[in-house]
């Protein structure tokens, strides 16, 4: 632990929910026999119903939670455990029958250095996606699956021509391209890279008596909420889920689009040589068909619970850390043997799960030193046939670096970070952290999913109609990068800024998310390049004052607008024709 263009958009206010409720003191996450990362849930820490986002960013009224929980019987502290990356908190405290220790966790010694490997473009293209005039290929698609359609150019194209399955693009750009200015930042639509699966978080652990309906709505709702798309749930050792919160979140991430898929930690202590669920220990080569068949029957038994198809179902979390709770160690080879009993068997489900892995705690591992669990997915045909995303964990990233390492040329497979927390708190900065870890993640790690850690770090003692500052951030990019969208080129951009822009291929609509982590306010103009540039932008932004709000709307004028960035802010620019 520890997945010309026309440029519309439909992104509503988002509207005020001012309910009175009660607090919801039920239900107490129990440990499953094993540890958590940063602490679990309290009983009773949760909010009522009725908190959303309000429209400027204001939250809803009511919701206010209840005090924090005290340990229950029995909960004791993990030793041995690590501290995050950018500071965060360690493993946390097991729980204990009843009740569960608070949240963020005593740190544990013994953090790891930061790594941080080389950044890297991460340019991925999609096999089958022809453009026509004008057009250029989409990117990202699997070989035969159908490409993203083209999108950008300038002129009136007829759509790009896609591979079985796939769909055309719009990009009529009926406008006269304009011209940039010196200074602007240029946003370049037709300089395409990976397309995106979506950002989300893990429920491990976590008692569905705490996702009340309010929590609900601010992660999944793309309109009252931030509107994540992807939920890790986890599966213990026999073969059933860690926490139950994902039989209230699937139906809701599934109604909204988003995907549910799942992860072990460790099999039966009598299926591995160290006879043990926890401490690491590796799954007897005898047993690989065993435990296959276990995770096998897992979305059958997750259907019967939600209603939900699984979509995807990891080969192990992190299969490079021994860990004191449940845990289990492949190398590499071991990896892809696993990986050739578990895929056929995921295959043969109707309807198929797709395989996820490695997630190696440390990015590195996935490419550059370690195990090179990815290296050796993409190197092996059989494997890589029945793997559909290569995972990776962010622990070990210097996350002040704006670094990660980036996947091969001609990678046949989306790349998912699955896992990650940063520094505890609800301030601006602890949510500088985590758009820094997103846009890191994207643009360096060449990322098409990005999932934070648990929903209890991420709360972080906020509740629904107060949440902190991480939950926004996330926002900028998770309510507005829907799934679907492309990672376009960008140049220009000052050293006092990060951005990042996206495009929908089906409708046009263009994202560019800009960090400023600096002290005072930066001056910015934009150029999009091409005839499908928008009308307007409307700017949402999180600061120390604001929460996702919305700006007024900037007219553009010849693909050109104007903005600022405020001082410790994320500025979601989101335009439309």
């Amino acid at each position: 632990m520890k997945s010309g263009n026309f440029w519309i958009v439909t992104v509503s206010a988002l509207a005020i929910v001012g309910a009175a409720c009660s607090s919801d003191t039920s239900g107490g996450t129990t440990g499953a026999g094993g540890s958590v990362k940063g602490g679990a849930t309290g009983s009773g820490g949760t909010t009522g119903s009725g908190g959303v986002l309000g429209a400027g960013g204001s939250s809803g009224v009511g919701g206010a939670s209840s005090s924090s929980s005290q340990p229950g019987s029995g909960g004791t502290a993990v030793t041995g455990g690590r501290s995050g990356s950018g500071g965060g908190s360690g493993e946390g405290g097991t729980s204990g029958s009843g009740g569960t220790s608070g949240v963020g966790g005593a740190s544990d010694s013994g953090g790891r250095p930061g790594s941080g490997g080389a950044g890297g473009t991460g340019t991925t293209s999609s096999a089958g996606g022809t453009s026509s005039s004008g057009g250029q290929p989409g990117t990202g698609g699997r070989s035969g699956s159908g490409g993203s359609s083209a999108i950008g150019g300038s002129g009136v194209g007829t759509g790009g021509t896609t591979g079985a399955g796939g769909s055309t693009g719009t990009f009529v750009g009926t406008k006269t391209p304009g011209t940039a200015q010196t200074g602007d930042i240029t946003v370049n639509p037709a300089t395409t890279y990976q397309t995106m699966d979506g950002f989300g978080i893990a429920d491990v652990w976590i008692g569905k008596a705490t996702h009340t309906a309010a929590l609900r709505t601010l992660f999944w709702d793309p309109v009252n909420g931030i509107g994540m798309t992807l939920v890790r749930v986890g599966i213990d050792n026999t073969g059933k889920i860690m926490g139950d919160a994902a039989f209230v979140d699937a139906p809701d991430v599934v109604k909204f689009g988003g995907k549910v898929w799942a992860a072990p930690w460790s099999p039966p202590a009598n299926l591995k040589d160290n006879n043990d669920v926890n401490n690491g220990g590796h799954l007897n080569t005898s047993a690989y068909d065993t435990w296959a068949s276990t995770l096998a029957a897992f979305p059958a038994y997750f259907k019967q619970n939600t209603g939900v198809d699984l979509w995807g179902l990891s080969a192990q979390n992190e299969p490079d850390f021994v860990a004191s709770y449940q845990s289990c160690i492949y190398n590499a080879s071991q990896m892809n043997a696993f990986i050739k009993v578990l895929g056929p068997k995921l295959q043969a489900l109707d309807p198929p799960v797709k395989l996820i892995a490695a997630e190696p705690d440390v990015w590195s591992h996935t490419w550059d030193n370690g195990d090179k669990y990815g290296t050796a997915i993409e190197g092996d045909a059989t494997v890589s046939s029945l793997v559909e995303i290569v995972a990776t964990h962010d622990y070990g990233s210097n996350n002040s670096s704006y670094t990660r390492p980036s996947p091969p040329a001609g990678m046949k497979h989306h790349l998912w970070e699955t896992e990650i927390y940063y520094t505890a708190g609800a301030s601006i900065g602890a949510g500088l952290d985590m758009a820094r870890g997103i846009y890191s993640g994207v643009t360096a790690g060449g990322a098409s999913g990005w999932h934070y850690w648990w929903t209890t770090h991420f709360m972080d003692g906020g509740s629904a109609s107060n949440p902190p500052k991480r939950v926004y951030t996330m926002g900028n990019f998770s309510k507005f990068v829907r799934p679907g969208y492309v990672r376009v080129g960008i140049s220009g951009v000052p050293s006092s800024a990060h951005m990042v822009p996206f495009v929908s291929p089906t409708d046009g609509t263009v994202a560019i998310v800009a960090l400023n982590e600096g002290s005072s306010a930066v001056n910015v103009s934009f150029f999009v390049s091409g005839a499908g540039w928008p009308t307007t932008v409307t700017p949402y932004v999180t600061s120390a004052s604001s929460n996702l709000a919305a700006g007024t709307a900037i007219p553009v004028t010849a693909g050109r607008f104007s903005g600022s960035l405020a001082a410790q802010s994320v500025t979601t620019f989101v335009g439309k024709q």
